[in-house]
């Protein structure tokens, strides 16, 4: 990204007291060295640490005429105004402040909105839960057929001793392990239907938790929260050869997702949000 951050920075001479003569991009965007190499350097005899105030004087650009390039330089110069103040560096137009969102924004790569992006990242969401789905429907976990893929000799079996190969979407929720702690996560949303192949779910989930609603957000943090505690469940089981029951795995993210209501905001009441708040162990 520094090529892409160089385009926005903007630096203006002030009496030459913070510019690196020969290696800071004061002139037009470039550096003196970058353009003219070490040869300037020796023939100004002003050293390599030396700073732009060097050729500043009485509020003018003086700089030593001792070859071409350096003539060369004190014409090119002439154009840069000289302002009664410290050097200054500004993002993209002089007078700019710096912001870190502001320079995100220049610089990044913009794309649309993915369908599934309120899904991941609402406001309610815990961190590590919402990144770890984002992994997921990105297809970036290093499940057991993608390293073996790059040569790795683990056994391809899930861990879950269910007799199937391990992939993304036997994981998310084909697995009789996963798929049982979904349905009854899914229930306790009150939500009674089939599982779902994993993109489909994310579909499903992405367009019945618009909004910010207690039943939405709810839907959203069980999924997030879901996913995250298989993941880890799934790693337990890889690397220490032991993983949690399935009910015990549905009350830790019951646990989980109660906490987070309850530290965000007040639950609103109603007959549908009792139920589910009775469901959560939501005080009501």
């Amino acid at each position: 990204l520094r090529p892409d951050a160089k385009e926005h920075l903007v630096y203006q001479c002030g009496r030459g007291d913070r510019f690196s003569l020969w290696f800071e991009p004061w002139l037009h965007g470039e550096s003196v060295h970058a353009l003219y190499g070490r040869r300037v350097i020796y023939d100004a005899g002003l050293g390599s640490s030396a700073l732009v105030k060097e050729v500043i004087s009485d509020g003018g650009w003086q700089w030593p005429q001792n070859s071409c390039e350096l003539v060369e330089l004190q014409n090119r110069v002439q154009d840069i105004p000289i302002f009664d103040s410290s050097d200054n560096i500004f993002w993209g137009s002089p007078g700019q402040a710096f912001s870190t969102s502001k320079a995100w924004g220049d610089i990044r790569a913009s794309s649309s909105e993915v369908p599934w992006h309120p899904l991941v990242w609402h406001p309610l969401r815990i961190p590590k839960h919402a990144f770890c789905l984002w992994l997921a429907i990105k297809g970036a976990h290093r499940t057991k057929d993608k390293l073996r893929a790059r040569g790795s000799s683990l056994p391809p079996l899930c861990v879950f001793n269910c007799g199937e190969e391990e992939t993304l979407e036997h994981i998310f929720f084909n697995c009789p392990y996963s798929h049982s702690v979904w349905t009854a996560v899914l229930a306790m949303c009150n939500l009674v239907r089939p599982v779902l192949p994993w993109m489909e779910e994310i579909t499903w989930m992405t367009h019945h938790s618009h909004g910010q609603g207690f039943p939405a957000s709810l839907r959203k943090l069980a999924l997030a929260a879901k996913v995250y505690n298989l993941w880890i469940e799934r790693n337990r089981k890889c690397f220490q050869s032991l993983f949690l029951p399935g009910p015990e795995i549905i009350k830790k993210i019951r646990q989980q997702v109660a906490w987070r209501v309850l530290s965000c905001r007040k639950v609103q009441t109603g007959e549908w949000h009792h139920s589910l708040c009775t469901n959560w162990g939501i005080p009501s």
